[in-house]
């Protein structure tokens, strides 16, 4: 019985420090988003245009699709949530396009003689 009991404790305390984990990167993440816009709101009119959201490659390329009400403009929570957005993409999601294979099948110039 003392055994179950010493075993309920520790799972009551590491449930507890998992909770305490996930609140602890939910506030990172929201003051890293809140810095983020910050920096992007050039103006500081409280909302970032497309043109401030230029400044950031990823940001931009969500605009569109964040601007829920359409008005050319994030407000916070669009921002937040286009934040959310992106941290719910996968990794490949994230990164830019693959380059080119390079082409193995290309001319090759022959310098094992010298020019003529």
């Amino acid at each position: 019985m003392r055994k179950m009991v010493v075993l309920g404790m520790g799972a009551a305390a590491l449930l507890g420090t998992a909770a305490f984990a996930q609140d602890e990167d939910s506030t990172r993440v929201a003051a890293a988003s809140a810095a983020s816009f910050m920096k992007l709101d050039t103006d500081a009119d409280g909302r970032v245009s497309a043109i401030e959201a230029a400044a950031d490659s990823k940001v931009a390329q969500g605009f569109t699709a964040a601007d829920a009400d359409k008005d050319g403009y994030l407000s916070k929570a669009e921002f937040a949530q286009l934040g959310k957005a992106m941290d719910r993409a996968s990794p490949t999601d994230r990164t830019a396009p693959p380059t080119a294979p390079r082409s193995d099948t290309a001319p090759r110039p022959d310098y094992s003689t010298p020019p003529k």
